[in-house]
């Protein structure tokens, strides 16, 4: 922020009160006294931190933060009545152990009080009419406790709440219209509890609720009766909530959603008419499920729909009409199935939207992947990670010059595709992580500099001063820096594991010489030598065992032949096992 200064030959009396005021909003204070814009004392307890930050359209705001973790006590009698945002948090080693009740409407109410967070601080209730008076309480977020229940006393009179953050408790049951004094409620996170069960009409009067999440709960099924009080619903979360199917009558009651996150979860087929009624979807996630066909016209009636993930499920192909009337759809993914093959008329309604699609995690070979971008010219990102990748050809992209965002990792690149790269101008975000890299040229390294967003980690960094000294030279002086400093060497062994951060070129190996290169090279060819006489000698070992056998067993069988000739005769006459088993010789003598 630009700083003001005190204009020559006048007194700070001259400047008007809201220059002033402005002025000393930017104060910061983690004394037990303040001085505010009307010059009144504002107190903070010593424990918190206490500003005033100022927002063209809400005004002047009192913020007080409690952090620092270990408190038993919320220390409301230190903190200024016109604080508009409380926050009472603590880190992980060092959780606070607090109580709520009337604390902050007694003796007399934080009237301005705008937002309220008390996280991580172990609050096993919410007694009665704990806010009560507090009406211009917009957010209460009382995530990471301990709450086991909850009960419509605990809202009364929070009129104008519009966003509660409940998830991340304890929370098994709530009964019938637990919500019904947050008439103004549009937000509601229940996630992360151990909520079994909902009950009828648990959400009346939540006819402006627009975002429910109730993912992390072990739910099994969605009753209807509950959907018929939020109509209204515009997000609607349920990931890792058990559910096997859905009652499409909840579907026909919320009909305005424009987001659907199912994911994680355990369908195993759907029906053709699944989300027939759901007509201003936007958003579909159904990934994590157990699917193995996404059958014809599944998404006929969701012609807005733009965003939908198939991604860890069991497809093993897409059916030529699984997205008919998709016209609209700007980012697919199917990665982590078992695809090995594209009908092209799957994908002939999303030639002229669709902008990212990601092919990784399937048995798909190149030539299959290439035909399908040859007919999508607009994408703008693609995923081939996890794909046994060692190249990729040159002109891979030829019909794809928008592309952005590339993701190649978890492959077997060994040389950085850098001829693959020039093809790709725009490309700003480019993932080739986890490979086999051992080592950047400076041309990769300048054709990485032109890419905003770039990650190398868990590569085979070698680092000598041929491999790593280049590189160590860019990571101190372009903008690549912040990229290579987190890398660590994978060779030789007495550095692996140390971070690119940490190393000197003086620490680095030194490259290795051509007579040790030459020695490598011979040694290798010995090794590949003696390996090949073992294989030669033990062929010829066995295959002289084999005819010492053959003939040992010949003898025999010709003494047996002197010794008992009728008994060979009769079994010739006899069988026919016996004639195809004979010997060539026995049995024309036999004849």
């Amino acid at each position: 922020m630009k700083k003001e200064s005190w204009p020559s030959g006048r007194a700070e009396g001259c400047f008007s009160r809201n220059t002033r005021c402005q002025l000393l909003l930017l104060i910061w204070s983690t004394s037990a006294v303040m001085i505010g814009c009307n010059g009144v004392e504002m107190t903070c307890p010593e424990e918190c931190s206490c500003r005033t930050t100022f927002d063209p359209e809400d005004g002047a705001a009192v913020r007080v933060a409690c952090t620092r973790g270990g408190m038993r006590v919320i220390p409301v009698d230190f903190i200024d009545r016109n604080a508009h945002v409380i926050i009472i948090s603590a880190p992980d080693e060092r959780q606070n152990s607090l109580t709520i009740g009337p604390i902050f409407t007694q003796p007399a109410p934080f009237v301005n009080l705008r937002e309220l967070h008390i996280v991580n601080s172990n609050v096993p209730s919410i007694g009665q009419y704990s806010f009560w008076g507090l009406q211009n309480l917009m957010l209460i977020n009382l995530t990471y406790n301990n709450l086991t229940s909850i009960g419509a006393d605990n809202f009364r009179g929070l009129i104008n709440l519009t966003d509660l953050h409940l998830d991340h408790n304890n929370i098994e049951q709530m009964p019938s219209e637990t919500f019904r004094h947050l008439t103004s409620l549009r937000t509601l996170s229940l996630s992360n509890n151990q909520i079994t069960t909902l009950v009828p009409r648990l959400f009346r009067m939540l006819a402006k609720l627009f975002y429910l999440d109730l993912s992390d709960n072990p739910l099994t099924e969605l009753n209807p009766e509950v959907f018929k009080d939020i109509q209204h619903l515009r997000i609607f979360k349920c990931r890792r909530c058990l559910l096997r199917r859905v009652n499409t009558q909840i579907y026909h009651l919320v009909a305005n959603l424009e987001e659907l996150d199912l994911g994680e979860n355990q369908f195993k087929y759907l029906t053709s008419d699944e989300f027939i009624s759901l007509k201003k979807l936007k958003k579909l996630k159904l990934d994590g499920n157990q699917l193995s066909v996404i059958v014809d016209n599944m998404f006929g009636r969701n012609r807005e729909l733009r965003v939908l993930s198939l991604a860890r499920n069991r497809l093993a192909l897409l059916a030529p009409a699984a997205l008919a009337n998709l016209t609209n759809l700007a980012h697919l993914d199917i990665s982590h199935n078992k695809i090995d093959r594209f009908h092209l008329q799957t994908f002939a309604p999303v030639v002229d939207s669709l902008k990212t699609i990601n092919f990784s995690g399937n048995n798909l070979v190149l030539n299959e992947i290439a035909i399908v971008l040859q007919i999508l010219p607009e994408i703008h990102g693609v995923g081939l990670a996890n794909l046994s990748l060692t190249d990729i050809p040159l002109n891979f992209f030829t019909y794809n010059e928008h592309l952005v965002a590339l993701d190649i990792s978890w492959n077997k690149f060994t040389n950085f595709p850098y001829k693959l790269l020039t093809k790709t101008k725009f490309l700003q975000r480019f993932d080739i992580s986890h490979n086999k890299l051992q080592t950047l040229s400076e041309l990769d390294l300048q054709r990485l500099e032109a890419i905003a967003q770039v990650n190398l980690i868990k590569n085979t960094w070698r680092c000598d001063q041929c491999s790593a000294g280049t590189m160590l030279v860019y990571m101190t002086t372009t903008v690549l820096n912040a990229t290579l400093r987190h890398l660590k060497c994978y060779s030789p062994m007495r550095l692996r594991g140390v971070n690119f951060s940490e190393m000197t070129f003086d620490r680095l190996d030194p490259c290795p010489t051509t007579h040790e290169a030459q020695m490598s090279v011979i040694a290798g060819l010995m090794l590949v030598c003696v390996a090949v006489l073992a294989a030669v000698a033990a062929a010829l070992c066995c295959t002289r065992r084999r005819a010492a056998h053959y003939y040992t067993n010949e003898e025999k069988r010709r003494e047996h032949e002197h010794e008992h000739p009728d008994e060979l005769l009769g079994h010739t006459e006899l069988g026919s096992v016996a004639t195809i088993h004979a010997p060539y010789h026995l049995v024309s003598k036999g004849s």
